[in-house]
């Protein structure tokens, strides 16, 4: 059996990127980022942090993990992500047909 040297977090961690409850916003920032149209434009919320490598990742280069509403869970790079004001959050919602 091989271990996997993964660290997912639910918690704050200082010197990380986002906090935990942080909605933010998926966006394409290269034209190649393999963002999923499903989630591009979308509001969510950071639910926990990824370190694949945490040896070198820990604690500033985190795979994000963000739920949308309707839309389900993924995992995204920090260039994919920007912070919205919670009052955005609101006004975006997940979708914008609802």
């Amino acid at each position: 059996m091989k271990h996997d040297p993964s660290l997912i977090l639910t918690q704050d961690v200082d010197g990380a990127p986002v906090r935990m409850g942080a909605a933010v916003m998926i966006v394409r920032t290269e034209p190649d980022d393999a963002v999923s149209e499903r989630f591009l434009g979308r509001v969510g919320v950071v639910v926990a942090l990824v370190f694949d490598d945490p040896d070198t990742q820990y604690p500033a280069d985190p795979l994000i993990q963000v739920r949308v509403a309707g839309v389900g869970e993924d995992l995204f790079f920090t260039r994919e992500i920007v912070e919205v004001p919670q009052g955005h959050f609101v006004a975006f919602g997940s979708s914008s047909s609802g």
